[in-house]
């Protein structure tokens, strides 16, 4: 929300713009731990904008009260480098002087969503939740800590392996038709997992809710094995096992392409899942 001049706060007022996620009025200048506790939570969150001198009624903006105080951007510029840990970098402060008194004026703080986030203000880690600044609950606070760039590393990785799967079942579905006699041997790319070993690692399963968590370990496992059975392509032996596992023909055995395409719907189902639930 670009909020930058007199006009465009009277259109907020005029609109009844309502507070929310990215959005607070404040009628005066709080004091440094509620102007800290803002600041970490719309850094932690989405960013956002917070106007100090509108008046605002169940979150309804309803006109202007000039703030009077001087040394206004030096106090908030001040708190977001002493009071908010790790210190919020490249807020900006935007003064609007009253066309009646210039010693009045409001005062626009631009908060960037932070990629140093969690910000602790106040020894707690907040969030926006709505229009409300609030503590983040335990499982915010270690994905927050633990995730953020792992968290992004694991969808790139996710999607990755969705587009392999497809292709792979592509590839295989054409090839297990051709004779066996006049088949050429198949050489798969293997599944990715780095992303996955480094959540597990970190430590960053146990901040994920208990059902993204448990998809995860499903679809990984099975990676693992259709990993496992892609190695066995590598080293030039047939392509054709036999085993009681997956019995296809007691004199022809299996051919491991096909158990691996088998495996590939499952997989692709959980990934879509996954996927959804981290976007």
């Amino acid at each position: 929300m670009n909020i930058e001049t007199l006009n465009e706060i009277q259109k907020l007022i005029d609109s009844k713009i309502e507070e929310g996620l990215t959005l607070e009025y404040k009628r005066v200048l709080s004091g440094n731990k509620e102007i800290a506790k803002d600041i970490a939570a719309f850094a932690n969150t989405d960013g956002g904008t917070i106007v100090y001198g509108v008046v605002a009624k169940d979150k309804v903006p309803m006109g202007i009260d000039w703030i009077k105080d001087t040394g206004v951007e030096e106090r908030i510029q001040n708190v977001a480098m002493t009071a908010v840990h790790p210190i919020v970098e490249s807020i900006k402060i935007i003064c609007l002087p009253s066309p009646g008194n210039e010693l009045e004026a409001i005062y626009i703080a631009k908060v960037p969503k932070s990629f140093a986030a969690p910000h602790m203000a106040n020894n707690i880690y907040y969030r926006r939740r709505g229009s409300v600044s609030a503590p983040m609950d335990d499982i915010e606070v270690k994905s927050a800590i633990f995730g953020s760039g792992r968290t992004a590393a694991l969808r790139f990785e996710i999607s990755q392996n969705l587009n392999l799967a497809s292709e792979t079942r592509e590839l295989v579905e054409r090839v297990k038709f051709i004779s066996p006699d006049t088949r050429k041997g198949v050489a798969l790319i293997p599944f990715q997992a780095d992303a996955w070993r480094s959540v597990v690692a970190s430590g960053l399963l146990s901040s994920l809710h208990s059902e993204v968590a448990e998809r995860l370990v499903q679809a990984y496992r099975l990676i693992h094995e259709v990993n496992s059975l892609m190695e066995w392509l590598k080293f030039d032996r047939e392509p054709i096992v036999h085993t009681p596992v997956e019995p296809s023909s007691a004199t022809h055995g299996t051919y491991v392409p096909s158990i691996i395409v088998e495996r590939l719907p499952r997989l692709e189902s959980l990934l879509r899942e996954i996927a959804q639930q981290l976007a």
